[in-house]
């Protein structure tokens, strides 16, 4: 399998602006507003703002949690969601490490980032990319990005706060 590809954000960049939050709830469902985005930012402080993303993990807990199969894994690797058979038993929310999966509002299914690069293109700032984990660790040499999310993991995966 190729390298997978998933969206990151720096959250030293990011403004904040939700700009990648409503690009997405609007492209997938045609509502603005963070409750149908498949996407998250998080600020933690003043100048700190996470935007969050599915990383489309390797082992990928959240198909192993699926009960119907429903979570799989495109040809390009891309972790997607069969909303045909989707139950919305939320499973997948509980598996994944990076609360990066949730339930629509009101389709009750599952939902989460599909690397589509929408949010890429309109971010403003450029504070997110579309990178592999090889590119990452290149551009994190000094490990300031990985860091950052490690000191705040409580607060960004904190799945009962959010």
């Amino acid at each position: 399998m190729t390298e997978l590809k998933f969206v990151f954000g720096d959250p030293e960049v990011c403004t904040g602006c939700m700009v990648c939050v409503n690009v997405c709830s609007m492209r997938y469902s045609k509502v603005i507003g963070p409750s149908w985005s498949r996407v998250r930012a998080v600020r933690i402080e003043p100048g700190l703002d996470f935007p969050l993303f599915c990383r489309n993990c390797e082992d990928a807990p959240c198909m192993a949690a699926c009960p119907n199969e429903a979570i799989s894994r495109t040809s390009k690797g891309v972790v997607i969601v069969n909303n045909k058979k989707c139950t919305g038993s939320g499973e997948c929310v509980k598996a994944c490490p990076y609360y990066a999966i949730r339930l629509h509002p009101d389709t009750e299914k599952a939902i989460k980032c599909i690397q589509c690069g929408a949010c890429v293109d309109r971010c403003p700032v450029n504070a997110i990319w579309i990178t592999t984990e090889n590119e990452l660790n290149e551009k994190d040499a000094d490990g300031r990005l990985s860091s950052l999310y490690e000191k705040h993991e409580t607060e960004l995966y904190n799945k009962e706060e959010i």
